[in-house]
């Protein structure tokens, strides 16, 4: 999840749609996992420990897409660094997913739009920062039915200019 100022401008833009369009509000976020189970305190053992292994990163957006997806419907395609790539295969080996493939991204409107209106909100989207640095891993509680996420617990990744092995 982006902090500070990356945080608000993503918000606004959320917002904006949402408010425009009639879409749901949600938090500016690039999964890195999903697809899940497991109990809360097992959960946030894993993650926990999966945070001493990842170091802070850069998530870079490379344009803007969309779907015909209710929650990929209009994004930042991400792209899958070599960071990135080295986060996902941990979280990967600490939590057991079923989920088989990754598209990084960062959702902008949740919804079921036609591909007009889908490309008229792409073409408003102006002045956004090119990615964001991530020094932090959430764990969230995903109802995808009733539409709420909420944030369970966050983890502080290993600050990469105090690791000597970092690159």
């Amino acid at each position: 999840m982006p902090g500070g100022n990356e945080k608000d401008q993503f918000l606004k833009i959320i917002n904006a749609i949402s408010h425009k369009y009639g879409g749901p509000l949600f938090e500016p976020h690039v999964t890195l996992v999903s697809s899940f189970l497991g109990n809360k305190e097992d959960l946030l053992e894993k993650t926990q420990a999966l945070s001493k292994n990842i170091c802070s990163f850069e998530i870079i957006f490379d344009k803007i897409s969309h779907l015909d997806e209710y929650f990929r419907s209009i994004f930042f395609e991400v792209k899958f660094t070599e960071k990135l790539m080295e986060a996902r295969n941990l979280a990967c080996e600490k939590i057991t997913c079923s989920e088989t493939k990754y598209r990084p991204h960062m959702s902008l409107a949740y919804g079921n739009y036609n591909l007009p209106t889908k490309l008229k909100i792409a073409k408003n989207i102006n002045k956004t920062p090119k990615g964001f640095f991530v020094n932090k891993i959430f764990l969230t509680f995903n109802n995808e039915i009733d539409l709420h996420w909420k944030v369970i617990d966050c983890f502080d990744l290993i600050d990469k200019s105090t690791n000597s092995q970092s690159g």
